[in-house]
């Protein structure tokens, strides 16, 4: 049986030990909103204010007037026909689109109004308009982004075979600013840090007092059965 040498710290270990464990527990039940527990809600909090911060549009679409005026020809290669059927639907009114095979697009037209259709359905899908998708192509949104990422990609890698490599730079900062930010981040509500100041400052008292409250209990359990930590002496020899 364990030997309390201090009983005091060791009640007092034992309190905040205990007490600790009930609020730990307290953070897996559903009381934060939307039957969320309360890692949801912070990842809900944080995404929220992640998202807010990476609205590139505008910059995106100052970027890409270097290639307004550029002409391109790529054979865009897809996994399936009905994926290539669903990536011509995207491309239709931005030049001229043949489906070549059951795979495969041949693809020629202006660059610039390429990666403006891409843009604007990127800047809706950042706003969460499902409705604008389904009148626009009949498709769910994470599906058109998902095609724009692969249509993206495939021209890409076209151009960079072309040697076309300032045009293939301005490609892949739309895919990398424009369609993944509107595809990772779909149906999360952006949110301004600024505007949040209160609650995130509360999470991180909270986890820097929680920490040390654990910390805390720790050390007085290990006092109150005579564990403790001694300097040791130096002996000259």
């Amino acid at each position: 049986m364990m030997l309390i040498r201090d009983r005091k710290n060791f009640m007092l270990g034992l309190a905040m030990a205990i007490s600790f464990g009930c609020v730990f527990a307290s953070l897996f039940m559903p009381w934060y909103g939307h039957g969320r527990c309360a890692f949801q809600a912070s990842d809900d909090l944080f995404n929220s204010i992640s998202k807010g911060s990476t609205h590139y549009i505008a910059s995106l679409r100052e970027h890409t007037q270097a290639v307004e005026k550029t002409s391109v020809a790529v054979s865009l290669t897809y996994s399936s026909q009905d994926v290539a059927q669903q990536a011509m639907m995207l491309l239709e009114k931005t030049g001229n689109v043949v489906m070549k095979d059951e795979k495969t697009l041949e693809y020629s037209g202006s660059l610039g109004a390429m990666l403006s259709a891409a843009i604007t359905d990127s800047d809706t899908a950042f706003y969460n308009d499902a409705n604008a998708f389904r009148d626009k192509y009949g498709l769910l949104p994470k599906v058109v982004m998902y095609r724009w990422w692969q249509t993206l990609k495939e021209t890409e890698r076209a151009l960079k075979r072309q040697k076309m490599f300032p045009e293939a730079v301005v490609v892949n900062s739309v895919i990398v600013k424009g369609v993944e930010v509107g595809y990772n981040y779909f149906g999360i509500e952006p949110r301004q840090a600024s505007n949040s100041y209160g609650v995130l400052s509360f999470a991180l008292v909270f986890y820097v007092l929680y920490t040390l409250w654990w910390g805390y209990a720790l050390f007085h359990l290990c006092e109150g059965v005579g564990l403790a930590m001694k300097g040791g002496s130096k002996k000259e020899v």
